[in-house]
């Protein structure tokens, strides 16, 4: 039913009557449409009797009949009397996941996960799309899959109801929205302004306020800098009527003393300074987020435990037709809690008084009752008067206060969208700057060494020419990372000498890259494994160890002299002739060898058929 009416509140006297656990009650206020409120008419978390309250406000219902006790609670709840829960804070939570799952596996497996993430991918662009077009603030996280989006999820800084997104699906994917939930229920009153509240200043660079009711509830807490005494009274004036306003130091600031003027509130102060261990055990149980708000609430709590045991008084002898909050503020200014209380309920003269022999007559106790029923209606109309003027005030100021806003909106509008137009402009052209810049850095590395690189065969080139020598190109050590990266750096090709100043520890690959390179031959610097030397020999590339072919330096080029080259190179050619020819022979022996063997083994055989 509620979510086919969709009312603006639902008032009960007591919420966890509603659900066995904070845990279903939270699940019953997700249920709930995003607008509508759930108020408990009783108030917060200090509750006061459905009765009392009803009493209070004119209101009257039979305590058996469960319909009457309804009634009344949505009457409260109409003029603003209750608390409403707030289960979730300002934030939405928005996740788009698969509706199905891809299965086990199959022909079509891919395909189909594809077609599945995918539509997680659109659907997640879609909402992304609406929360921008609605300028809500928000952060995303995705989680790639195959072809798309296994999920995506959204944190939005703006209320449930101000989300215009709802639940549901749409072919394979699915959206869950939820507000995100609270660690603990919080109830906000309806209406702020009718209380009494004890305020505690922190006056400096950086101002702190804090404001707790007469119960010792924190109504509300802030900080921010420069904030001026007008600033702290209109804050201060939104959230209550301030009837004590407190302070961490003594004497009290000045500031303190004009806010506290312009209510015409008491004024607290602790008469010295309030240590910070002690500061900090009073504040723990509130929650703050500085040291500012800290001191605020410390004045502010240090106050109310100052009057705390008179409240309690107040509340066991108020009489039920008295607001015990309008008591409570004469025992602060300064009334005893019984003149308060006789104060604000006229005397009634039940007793008979003589005056010179004439007797008074009695009153009736019909009509004493009238009486009463009539003074606490009086005071009720004079209540509500007083709250209408004030409710009067606030809506001129907060009419005025709508036009300022409204012409500063419309001040702001041309020069928001200058700034965002250049803003843009400004993004992309450093987008594209440090594109620019990254690729200017890559061109200048590799023209440095490509200058290095022609510089250093220039000058090979040069000593060629003098006829001073060959040039070699250096190879740090016989591996294969080596020859590819002294490759790369030297560009090593065909025809080349290569001096490997290191020749131990190569394999039979970095023996097949020499060979692939096709390079004239390899001067080494140390002695090289005789199967990977032979290996180079059966490839046509000839070791020659430096012994044989002397490097010397030049302005950083290595040469060899041309003739020493040509010696070495003919006494490679010695050993190749005689390795081939050791090679043929070692082949033709082996053929022999095979040869004698099946030769003897066919004539055991005919001897054994001989002898058969």
């Amino acid at each position: 039913m509620i979510r086919h009416r969709s009312p603006d509140i639902v008032a009960v006297d007591n919420v966890h009557e509603l659900a066995s656990s904070r845990g279903d009650l939270v699940r019953l206020l997700r249920q709930l449409p995003p607008e509508t409120k759930l108020v408990q008419a009783t108030g917060g978390e200090r509750p006061e009797p459905l009765a009392k309250l009803a009493r209070w406000h004119g209101i009257s219902f039979d305590k058996k009949d469960p319909m009457d006790e309804a009634e009344a609670c949505a009457r409260l709840a109409s003029r603003g009397v209750g608390s409403a829960v707030s289960a979730f804070e300002e934030r939405t939570w928005i996740k788009v996941s698969r509706r199905r799952s891809p299965g086990r596996g199959g022909w079509s497996q891919k395909r189909y996960t594809r077609k599945i993430h995918g539509s997680v991918k659109a659907l997640s662009r879609e909402v992304e799309e609406r929360l921008r077009e609605e300028g809500l603030r928000f952060t995303a996280r995705h989680v790639e899959g195959i072809g798309g989006y296994i999920r995506s999820e959204f944190v939005v800084e703006a209320d449930r109801k101000d989300v215009k997104i709802r639940s549901g699906y749409r072919g394979d994917a699915q959206i869950r929205v939820e507000g995100v939930e609270r660690p603990r229920l919080r109830f906000e009153p309806l209406r702020r302004r009718r209380g009494y509240i004890i305020a505690g200043i922190d006056p400096g660079t950086t101002t702190g306020i804090a404001a707790l009711n007469l119960r010792g509830e924190l109504v509300d807490l802030v900080s921010g800098r420069a904030l001026s005494p007008p600033d702290v009274i209109e804050w201060l004036s939104d959230r209550g009527k301030p009837l004590v306003v407190a302070t961490d130091v003594s004497p009290a600031p000045e500031a303190v003393e004009k806010v506290k003027r312009s209510f015409s509130a008491v004024l607290y102060s602790p008469g010295g300074e309030i240590p910070s261990e002690e500061k900090i055990a009073i504040a723990r149980g509130y929650g703050y987020r500085n040291d500012h708000e800290r001191d605020a609430l410390a004045a502010a709590a240090s106050a109310y435990k100052k009057y705390r045991n008179k409240f309690q008084q107040v509340d066991k002898k108020c009489p039920p037709d008295l607001d015990p909050e309008e008591v409570k503020a004469q025992v602060v200014r300064g009334l005893s809690i019984d003149q308060a209380i006789s104060g604000m309920t006229p005397a009634v003269h039940e007793t008979p008084s003589r005056r010179e022999g004439e007797e008074k007559p009695k009153v009736g106790s019909e009509l004493e009752a009238l009486m009463v029923e009539n003074r606490r209606h009086a005071d009720q109309i004079r209540r509500q008067k007083e709250y209408i003027e004030e409710l009067k005030v606030q809506l001129a100021a907060g009419e005025e206060a709508r036009r300022k806003l409204a012409e500063k909106i419309e001040r702001l509008k041309d020069r928001s969208r200058r700034e965002i137009k250049r803003d843009l402009e400004i993004r992309i052209r450093e987008k594209e700057i440090d594109r620019l810049r990254s690729l200017l850095r890559q061109e200048r590395k590799m023209n440095r060494r490509l200058k290095s690189r022609l510089k250093r065969e220039r000058r090979g080139e040069e000593l060629e020419e003098k006829a001073v020598g060959r040039q070699v190109k250096d190879v740090a050590s016989f591996s294969k990372e080596a020859i590819m990266e002294a490759s790369a750096r030297l560009e090593i090709a065909r025809g080349d000498l290569i001096f490997l100043k290191d020749a131990t520890g190569g394999g039979a690959y970095a023996a097949d890259l020499l060979i692939a390179m096709e390079v004239e031959a390899v001067i080494a610097g140390t002695d090289m494994d005789e199967k990977v030397e032979g290996v180079l020999m059966d490839g046509g590339v000839p070791v020659l160890p430096v012994r044989e072919v002397p490097v010397r330096r030049l302005a950083g080029v290595g040469l060899i002299d041309p003739r020493d080259l040509e010696g070495a190179m003919a006494g490679w050619a010695d050993r190749r002739r005689t390795r081939v020819a050791r090679q043929k022979a070692e082949w033709l022996e082996g053929m022999i060898q095979d040869y004698r063997a099946e030769r003897r083994k066919d004539e055991r055989q005919r001897r054994k058929a001989t002898e058969g």
